[in-house]
């Protein structure tokens, strides 16, 4: 099976409709969402309809979270706090009840998918865990690859008998040995961290255990003039560009 990881579109429909064109060329079986479809961008409604007329399986991440959950907002900084104000007066009823119906987490074929950080955290920053606590939340759940965005950054952490090591994607193709457990971050569709201004996204195939990294270039110019038309706050828009 080749399993399509996308995570962070964060309401950037041209980007995340460039990725689904090249994901149809890379004879993928299922997609899978690790959420933040909304917010910073001005297509949040949009994203979400496609979604939901793809069929896309799609779990929550932080900023749908913050939408039901108030008490949350607090975790945001105060841009996305204004970006989520905007976003939800664009959200129809029947997006802000896609949001709520949303899983907090999806686990399938010994596969576990979380926005933040396994077990199941939705606003935690792996980038932050030390390593010895990193080597507890491994050993956590019974799932031995374990994919998350929320950092905007792709990364891979790899653990063998108590032992940890982080090393970015860098290259298309990374074989992973069956025999160890792995925090894969899918980087970010729609609101990059990293410099590179690409749409950016993973494909993995569970037969040989191999990731593949996508880089997507799409209409970031266009993107951004309807984040500043929409009246978000103007980092949002520097940041795709």
């Amino acid at each position: 099976m080749r399993i399509a990881v996308i995570s962070d579109i964060h309401g950037n429909l041209e980007a995340f409709r460039a990725v689904l064109e090249d994901i149809r060329t890379q004879h993928v079986d299922k997609i899978i969402t690790l959420g933040d479809l909304i917010d910073y961008g001005a297509d949040s409604e949009t994203i979400i309809k496609e979604h939901i007329r793809l069929n896309i399986t799609a779990i929550r991440g932080n900023h749908e979270h913050a939408l039901i959950d108030k008490g949350l907002i607090k975790h945001l900084s105060d841009n996305a706090s204004e970006s989520l104000r905007i976003t939800r007066k664009m959200l129809s009823r029947e997006c802000l009840e896609y949001i709520n119906d949303l899983p907090l987490l999806l686990t399938m074929d010994g596969i576990r998918f979380i926005h933040a950080l396994p077990p199941d955290s939705v606003i935690d920053y792996i980038d932050f865990v030390p390593f010895n606590i990193l080597g507890y939340i491994f050993e956590s759940y019974p799932e031995t690859i374990c994919f998350v965005g929320h950092t905007h950054k792709l990364g891979i952490y790899g653990y063998n008998n108590g032992n940890i090591k982080f090393y970015p994607i860098e290259n298309e193709y990374t074989k992973l040995n069956p025999e160890n457990r792995y925090i894969i971050n899918a980087g970010s569709v729609g609101q990059p961290r990293d410099r590179d201004k690409h749409a950016k996204y993973v494909i993995f195939n569970k037969e040989d255990f191999i990731l593949q990294r996508r880089l997507v270039d799409y209409n970031a110019h266009e993107a951004a003039r309807k984040i500043r038309q929409s009246g978000y706050p103007e980092i949002n828009a520097k940041r795709l560009l």
